[in-house]
Parts: C-alpha cells; sequence; structure tokens
C-alpha cells in the first residue's frame, strides 16, 4: 500500500458529502475546487496531510483532511449549522475503500474564521478529519 491509496477515503468521503439530503438542499454545491463563480454557501474539500501510522503487523497511514463550509451570511449561524451537517455524514463513520482497512472518522478541531473582503464580511468554516487506514491481512 502507498500513503497515495489515501485518495481512496476523500473520494469516498466527497461523496458522501454530496449525497447527503440535508446538504443537498443547504449547499449550492460541493467541491474539489470550487469554480470562481460559487454561488454562496458552499462546500469544498480543502488541505490534507499523511502520516506514517504501522503497526506491528502491517503497514498503515493517517490521512488528515479538511472541509471548509463558506458563507456570506451577516452571522455565523448559517456556518455553524453546515458544520453540524458535515460533521453528522462524517464523524464516526468507518469509510469503505477496496483493499483498505479503516479506522472511523475522528473530527480533530474545527473552528470559524470571520473574513472582511470589499464586499463585505464572509465566514469560513474549517472541519479538520483524520482517518486511519491499513493494509489488509
Amino acid at each position: 500500500m502507498t500513503a497515495l491509496a489515501s485518495h481512496k477515503i476523500q473520494e469516498a468521503a466527497f461523496v458522501l458529502l454530496k449525497d447527503d439530503a440535508t446538504l443537498g438542499l443547504k449547499l449550492s454545491g460541493v467541491y474539489d475546487q470550487p469554480p470562481e463563480a460559487a454561488v454562496w454557501p458552499y462546500l469544498s474539500m480543502g488541505e490534507t496531510s499523511i502520516t506514517a501510522a504501522d503497526l506491528k503487523d502491517r503497514r498503515g497511514n493517517r490521512l488528515d483532511f479538511e472541509i471548509t463550509v463558506w458563507s456570506n451570511q451577516q452571522s455565523q449561524m448559517e456556518v455553524k449549522e453546515l458544520m453540524a451537517d458535515v460533521d453528522r455524514v462524517l464523524s464516526g463513520v468507518s469509510i469503505q475503500a477496496v483493499g483498505l482497512d479503516t479506522l472511523p472518522v475522528r473530527l480533530l478541531n474545527a473552528n470559524v474564521v470571520r473574513q472582511y473582503s470589499q464586499t463585505g464580511s464572509l465566514y469560513r468554516g474549517r472541519l479538520s478529519y483524520s482517518v486511519k487506514y491499513f493494509d489488509v491481512i
């Protein structure tokens, strides 16, 4: 197994988020890379990192990945509600990926940042998740 097998887990997480009916009603889109003309609110995949997490009897990795929720509402509430929906979809789920044994997804941390721009304030919610995965024995 290579550390780059993590794309299987990220693709599965992306599909879970994109296919969730509640998020589908609230978001204009779920993107890997949002288009320039993306309509608020939307969700995008963020940064990732991969760390070795070998066990005594098999190789493994830890994948940390971020989900970013964007809103242009005047308050943080929309972002916080969307973050709760994202967490409902991902936390504790065991993502199935061919050739890998995975542990359940864990929320590492979450935060909301207010960004100022010429057109007004934006709120960005960032959720950081972790998944450990191993070679199938």
